[in-house]
């Protein structure tokens, strides 16, 4: 039986440098986020980067916020990636690995993870496997009803032991989204078994979907927002970027 080492910290002050300056390539993670325009009308020049199949995908969103959440995330993915591979936007090509993980087409050496939640999308990449999660705090929604089932019986009682029970769900459960979308493993019926509590956890290989030693590391992304990035330790640590509106506006199909 293989084993694997997950370890998990909070790291809740994260420094967040602006576009344009940073260094990009030379980082070996990097996490960038990206908050939507208060309206909904969507650059002409980011939808040309489109191939016809991620326009047929936007089509499908009934939900006008829905649709620029999806627009926004890919075009982001597709400006980001160009740069690192040193391609024009509308040349990336994406394909899915064995785990169905979304990944990009071709030998870059790049691996790329996205996530998004009400107003905010967050992209990572880097020189290895990596996932992310990040995802808004619902004062309205009762976790109490997938406790159960989605965390084990320490996480269960770390959530119900602290003051603010409903961040403390929202941090193990990034947690253990973005270290499941790293592997590629997908939420099955071993979720509860993800590791997510600080500290170091010996696990079986099979129950994460990946193999050697991972890094899971929870920060806040905003007000009423949590985030999470899990990657392989081989790498460095990952550096935070924010990217500003005007991103898109010079690009070029």
């Amino acid at each position: 039986m293989a084993f694997c080492h997950v370890f998990c910290t909070d790291s809740q002050a994260v420094s967040w440098r602006h576009w344009p300056g940073y260094p990009g390539v030379n980082d070996a993670i990097a996490v960038f986020r990206f908050q939507l325009p208060e309206q909904t009308f969507m650059p002409p020049k980011l939808l040309a980067l489109f191939q016809p199949d991620e326009i047929s995908r936007a089509g499908r969103y009934h939900r006008s916020e829905d649709r620029q959440r999806f627009v926004y995330a890919r075009g982001l993915l597709r400006v980001l990636t160009g740069r690192y591979t040193h391609q024009s936007p509308d040349q990336v090509r994406f394909t899915k690995d064995t785990n169905g993980k979304p990944s990009l087409a071709g030998n870059t050496g790049w691996h790329v993870n996205v996530s998004h939640s009400g107003n905010w999308i967050l992209v990572a990449i880097g020189n290895v496997s990596l996932g992310v999660d990040v995802e808004q705090i619902q004062p309205q929604f009762s976790f109490d009803d997938i406790l159960p089932t989605s965390f084990s019986q320490a996480e269960q009682a770390y959530v119900r032991a602290g003051a603010d029970s409903r961040r403390r769900f929202y941090a193990v459960w990034t947690r253990k989204e973005a270290l499941i979308k790293a592997t590629g493993k997908g939420m099955d019926d071993y979720f509860f078994q993800i590791p997510a509590l600080d500290g170091s956890h010996r696990t079986e290989s099979h129950l994460i979907g990946g193999t050697g030693d991972w890094q899971v590391m929870g920060f806040d992304l905003s007000t009423d927002y949590l985030g999470a990035i899990a990657y392989q330790v081989t790498a460095g640590a990952p550096k935070f970027y924010t990217l500003e509106s005007g991103l898109f506006v010079d690009v070029e199909s």
